[in-house]
């Protein structure tokens, strides 16, 4: 009895993890908080001008510790949809 929960639940855990990939939208970016050079590198620019965009308002950030700043995902996206400075390929 015991081998065949285990078996079911390791059954569970990969049909789970195979949905949320596959359900997941074609962003590029990662599903955590980025750090300013993480967007930054992503946008392909440099962080100063991450930084100052959120001190603009511009973009939004949460407060990470005393000094730091991360971005989500979805608010970078939204930034550059609104136009943020990004280096053409």
């Amino acid at each position: 009895m015991r081998r065949s929960s285990y078996a079911a639940l390791g059954q569970t855990q990969n049909a789970s993890s195979s949905s949320a990939v596959s359900s997941s939208p074609a962003s590029p970016l990662p599903n955590r908080l980025l750090t300013a050079v993480e967007v930054a590198a992503f946008i392909g620019c440099h962080e100063e001008t991450v930084r100052r965009a959120y001190l603009r308002g511009l973009l939004r950030s949460q407060r990470f510790g005393v000094r730091g700043r991360r971005f989500h995902p979805p608010d970078v996206l939204d930034w550059i949809h609104r136009g943020a400075p990004t280096r053409v390929p």
